[in-house]
């Protein structure tokens, strides 16, 4: 989490760039996404918090559909809530956005047992504070890769994957001008 507005703007001691590896929670299906993301207490943080809380509903439109291929598009609605907080100082960093993307995606079901899963979504929402006095505008880009053994443990697929997001902030005036970009690595079983 980095500031990118002018240095004139917010003096560095005020900025709340945040780089610390956070702990997710979350679920995926074939059209709803939700994940909860922390960097607190509870995570080895001592002064610094990070809350990101976010509900996708994509709707997969195929191109192509053979047995071991899928080449498509999602749609992707979403939304989320980002709240960044140091303990020294008093302005934290509180959005919700509302967003719409699109993009590409694969499937490729290499063997009977093992599928591959590619999912890339640029977007582009609106964004505003907890309280609505301001708002702007926020890019993203959300790209992940599945590798999954089905069937793997007692019926149920293991599932292993790779996911990397980008979600630049430009709010009214400079001061809550922020990137927000992480990478991480999954780890899920089916229900």
């Amino acid at each position: 989490f980095v500031y990118k507005g002018e240095k004139n703007a917010l003096p560095e001691q005020d900025q709340l760039t945040l780089e610390k590896a956070a702990l997710t929670f979350g679920f995926e299906s074939p059209a709803i996404n939700g994940s909860l993301s922390l960097i607190n207490k509870l995570t080895g943080s001592k002064d610094e918090s990070y809350l990101n809380l976010s509900l996708n509903y994509i709707n997969r439109f195929t191109i192509i559909n053979k047995e071991n291929l899928k080449l498509g598009v999602p749609i992707n609605i979403k939304t989320s809530l980002v709240n960044v907080s140091k303990s020294e100082i008093n302005n934290d960093f509180s959005q919700t956005v509302f967003g719409l993307g699109t993009g590409l995606f694969l499937t490729l079901n290499l063997k009977n047992k093992i599928g591959f899963v590619a999912e890339g979504i640029p977007g582009y929402g609106f964004s505003n504070s907890n309280g609505g006095l301001f708002g702007g505008s926020n890019k993203n880009l959300e790209a992940k890769a599945r590798l999954n053994f089905i069937e793997l443990i007692n019926g149920n697929t293991l599932s292993l994957g790779y996911d990397y997001k980008i979600s630049s902030y430009d709010i009214d005036g400079e001061t809550f001008d922020y990137d927000l970009n992480y990478h991480s690595i999954t780890i899920g079983i089916s229900l």
